[in-house]
């Protein structure tokens, strides 16, 4: 049982580091469409003049590129709130409690980002095979048990708050 434990510690340690990777990538697109936003707005002011009817087409890629910023920095905000929380719970003994709220996370990283670039999704990917990996090493050694895997009540809180900070869904 206490082999069981130290892989799924490690596989749980093993995913935040993922996470981490996820976070440095989102941070790095919300650089990229904050170069892209000055670019714009520095060609909006060279041609606006001259050209008024693509200046429109412009602002609306501007708004376009902003939304997708502010979208990337909620995404931001809650990976480096869970983040913190998993290491927390990890450290602290609770490597299964981890595990298992890894798996509600993935589910909301899922569903924001099937819009963002296409690394992010790999990577929620990636961190999706080895959540189910865990979970199945979870349920294998607790079958012998009679117990089933089902997020804490410490974790939905730790989720939910992440969810509430960032403005996530």
């Amino acid at each position: 049982m206490m082999l069981v434990v130290s892989t799924i510690k490690s596989k749980v340690l093993l995913s935040i580091a993922i996470l981490r990777e996820l976070n440095n990538k989102v941070n790095y697109y919300k650089s990229v469409v904050n170069k892209n936003i000055a670019q714009y707005n520095e060609y909006i002011a060279k041609t606006s003049k001259i050209l008024p009817e693509k200046t429109r087409n412009v602002e609306r890629e501007i708004e376009s590129l902003k939304i997708l910023h502010k979208h990337l920095d909620c995404v931001s905000i809650f990976l480096e709130s869970i983040i913190l929380r998993l290491e927390t719970l990890t450290i602290s003994g609770n490597a299964v409690a981890a595990a298992v709220a890894l798996k509600d996370v993935i589910k909301i990283l899922k569903k924001n980002m099937k819009y963002g670039p296409p690394i992010l999704s790999v990577l929620v990917d990636r961190l999706n095979d080895i959540s189910k990996s865990i979970i199945l090493e979870i349920e294998n050694s607790i079958e012998m048990k009679g117990m089933s895997v089902k997020v804490s009540s410490e974790a939905l809180k730790i989720i939910e708050e992440a969810k509430k900070i960032s403005g996530i869904e």
